[in-house]
């Protein structure tokens, strides 16, 4: 199993606009990862989902930040609520869907999406007792 990105319990530090779309940075990502045969749970500080060609009737947000209750991507009938780390996704629509823990929900749509680590990323390992 591929390094996977939990969009619930997922922190946005911001939500960028690009001239492509939009770039949403994490704070504290969620990962998880099969290590020896046991899923490891980890938060990283450089995860980035970059959205492209949003459509104009569409303006990206900006400046939206904090932690998530919940989070879907759609394309097509599909629906994915993790992420491989790194994947890209295109189609002809898709929906990014994120609930926050505040209440506020976000759903922004667009035809590609790209899941990334940045160079600069670290991980620190989730200790549940």
């Amino acid at each position: 199993m591929p390094r996977q990105f939990e969009f619930a319990d997922s922190e946005i530090s911001h939500i960028r606009s690009t001239p492509e779309g939009c770039s949403i940075d994490f704070s504290a990502a969620l990962i998880t990862e099969m290590v020896q045969g046991q899923a490891s749970r980890s938060f990283s500080n450089g995860l980035r989902l970059i959205l492209h060609q949003i459509p104009a009737t569409t303006a990206p947000p900006v400046g939206g930040f904090g932690l998530l209750a919940a989070g879907m991507l759609s394309v097509g009938d599909q629906r994915h609520s993790a992420l491989p780390v790194p994947s890209h996704f295109e189609a002809e629509s898709m929906a990014l869907h994120l609930q926050f823990a505040d209440g506020q929900r976000l759903e922004l749509r667009y035809q590609s999406l790209r899941c990334e680590a940045t160079e600069e990323a670290q991980e620190v390992e989730v200790l549940a007792c």
